[in-house]
């Protein structure tokens, strides 16, 4: 009588016959040997290791995590139209905050959720920095991309911030915490606070998170938080909430902090010079850029915008870098509006930065002719 075909059985013999280390193949074993094979594969530990046996899994990491949700996404007034706008946009918000705030997209693990994302951010990333720039940045992006943008294809954000130990599985990664940053993310009361105001970005932060990083910097600015219970599933907890882009939103943390209304001004002013904005005249710019130490460490982007705040960015590590970067500008494209207008943003941006020590005359950013630039 023929055996019966067995398509599991062959794919693990054809295995079998490609590797012939396998010696305890088990051809009757089926889909079981299939599945226990993948477990031994996937054994962190080397065979022959002496520690082989003692632990079935790799080493934890702490990781600061940050989970992101774009809320109403599947709103039946949304068609599969506006969620595709949505989609690219709420990626392109995300990389240009980061971008913004200093923090290098690549260097983040990411896992895509469909309607948000959840990351894990490497050690280099300090927490603090974390708090105190990113929820500004996104909040600017939030509104330049809503304001182009029709009502259904409107972006609000949750987004939610907590740390703790994370395990890589062999299909991703576990975690305890990464579990506890989504019941926060996904709690009725966050919901509702960002449902009921006209904030674009909810931000909510676990105690442990509130207390160890926001509550310890004083840049973090813990006015416009309040504490708020946690009902999610098997999760009670508290929590701090802030909301952002709401009519009520504490505007002290902007206001005090210049940088940050500044710095993306500085970056469209740059952008509207056509030298800067066009990637050619750009490769041109930095080849002519009389300082190496700051052309040299300028990282490469596809996209323009991301492109051009690294350029700022690295000339903002130097003394005098922005005037370095004007005067280049000045040598390629002699004082169009643009330009002038850009001296005028630059010369703002010294002022607020760098103020002169006493008895001491403000930086003068001079013309391609070395004579001070004209005023608009």
């Amino acid at each position: 009588m023929t055996e019966p075909h067995d398509p599991i059985r062959d794919l693990v013999q054809r295995a079998h016959e490609q590797d012939t280390d396998r010696v305890e193949f088990d051809p009757h074993a089926g889909l079981a040997d299939l599945q226990r094979r993948q477990l031994v594969d996937h054994d962190p530990a080397p065979r022959g290791d002496p520690g082989r046996g003692v632990h079935s899994y790799a080493a934890a990491h702490h990781k600061t995590i940050m989970a992101v949700d774009i809320a109403g996404y599947n709103d039946p007034r949304r068609t599969m139209a506006h969620r595709l706008v949505i989609h690219d946009g709420f990626w392109k918000i995300m990389r240009t905050a980061f971008a913004d705030a200093g923090i290098p997209w690549d260097a983040l693990f990411r896992e895509n959720t469909g309607d948000g994302v959840m990351i894990h951010l490497p050690t280099e990333v300090a927490k603090a920095d974390l708090v105190a720039e990113l929820p500004e940045r996104m909040l600017a992006e939030l509104r330049r991309y809503n304001e182009v943008h029709a009502a259904e294809a409107n972006v609000r954000l949750r987004m939610a911030l907590h740390a703790g130990e994370v395990y890589q599985g062999s299909h991703g990664t576990i975690s305890d915490a990464t579990s506890h940053a989504f019941r926060l993310l996904d709690a009725p009361e966050v919901k509702v606070a960002l449902k009921e105001s006209k904030a674009v970005l909810a931000l909510v932060v676990s105690n442990t998170f509130y207390q160890d990083v926001v509550r310890a910097d004083p840049a973090a600015d813990t006015l416009p938080y309040r504490r708020i219970p946690i009902e999610n599933k098997e999760t009670k907890t508290e929590a701090w909430l802030r909301l952002l882009g709401a009519a009520n939103d504490v505007p002290v943390s902007v206001s005090n902090r210049g940088d940050r209304v500044a710095f993306p001004a500085l970056i469209d002013a740059l952008l509207a010079v056509p030298c800067v904005r066009s990637p050619e005249s750009r490769k041109l710019l930095l080849e002519m850029f009389p300082r190496r130490e700051i052309a040299d460490i300028v990282p490469y982007h596809a996209e323009d915008r991301l492109h051009v705040i690294a350029l700022a960015r690295a000339c903002l590590r130097f003394d005098g870098g922005l005037v370095d970067l004007l005067n280049t500008v000045r040598a390629i494209e002699p004082e169009s509006p643009q330009v002038i207008a850009l001296a005028a943003t630059i010369g703002k941006w010294v002022e607020l930065h760098a103020p002169p020590t006493r008895g001491s005359a403000p930086p003068r950013l001079l013309g391609s002719s070395g004579a001070p630039p004209p005023t608009a």
